[in-house]
C-alpha cells in the first residue's frame, strides 16, 4: 500500500490598502500584530461580528486623515486644535445639509472650542501645538463626501485655530453646551447633535435665501 504524504498548500488573499489599514488598527486596539490577530481568529480565540451601520457613516480618523492630506497637498498647516474645528464644521454641516451625521464621535464643548477627546489626544501626544506632519495616503472616501470635505476646506482652511476658535466659541451649539460656565472653567458636557443641526440648518436656508 502507497503511503500518503500529506500536501501542505498556502492560500494567498489580496485586500486593497483602506482594508489593510482596517485590520491594523482592528489588530492595533488589540495590542497585535497583525499575523498575532489572525492567528487569534483562527484558533476561535477572537470572533467577529458584523454590525448594520449606514455604509456613509465613516471614523473621525478617517475624516482627520482627509483634511491632514489635503493640507499637505496644499501647504496649509494644521494642528491637533485646528482639525478639531476643521471635524466639528465637518460634522455640522452635514448634518445641516444631508441630515445625518458623518460620523458617530461626539464633540465636548471644552474652553478652546469642539473636541472629541481621544482623537485629540492621538495627534497632541505626538505633536503638541505644533503642525501635524504625519505622512497620509489619500484617503479612500466616496466622491460625494470627498467633494464635500473639500468645499469645508475651502472655507475654512485659510483660517487659523485661534480665529476658528472665536467663530465657533461665538455659535449657539457651543454656547448652550457651555451654559451659564465661565468662559475659562473646563467642561465636558457634549455638543448635541441635534442642537448643531437646528442652528446650522437656519444658517443654511439664510445663505440659500439671499
Amino acid at each position: 500500500m502507497t503511503q500518503a504524504h500529506s500536501i501542505k498548500t498556502e492560500y494567498q488573499v489580496t485586500v486593497n490598502y483602506p482594508v489593510w489599514q482596517k485590520i491594523e488598527q482592528i489588530a492595533e486596539q488589540f495590542n497585535l500584530s497583525v499575523a498575532e490577530l489572525l492567528e487569534h481568529l483562527a484558533k476561535g480565540q477572537l470572533k467577529v461580528v458584523a454590525v448594520s451601520i449606514d455604509s456613509e457613516t465613516l471614523s473621525d480618523r478617517e475624516i482627520a486623515n482627509y483634511f491632514i492630506w489635503l493640507a499637505s497637498q496644499s501647504d496649509v498647516e494644521i494642528n491637533a486644535y485646528k482639525l478639531q474645528k476643521l471635524l466639528y464644521y465637518a460634522q455640522a454641516w452635514d448634518l445641516a445639509i444631508y441630515g445625518t451625521p458623518l460620523f458617530n464621535s461626539d464633540f465636548e464643548a471644552w474652553v478652546n472650542g469642539p473636541v472629541v477627546p481621544a482623537l485629540l489626544e492621538q495627534y497632541t501626544s505626538q505633536f503638541s501645538w505644533e503642525a501635524i506632519s504625519e505622512k497620509v495616503d489619500r484617503p479612500q472616501l466616496p466622491e460625494q463626501i470627498e467633494e464635500f470635505l473639500e468645499e469645508v476646506a475651502e472655507a475654512y482652511f485659510e483660517y487659523d485655530d485661534e480665529t476658528l476658535e472665536r467663530l465657533i466659541c461665538s455659535e449657539m451649539p457651543w454656547l448652550e453646551a457651555r451654559g451659564d460656565l465661565p468662559r475659562d472653567e473646563f467642561c465636558h458636557t457634549i455638543i448635541s447633535q441635534e442642537s448643531m443641526k437646528k442652528y446650522y440648518s437656519a444658517r443654511v436656508k439664510e445663505e440659500t435665501s439671499v
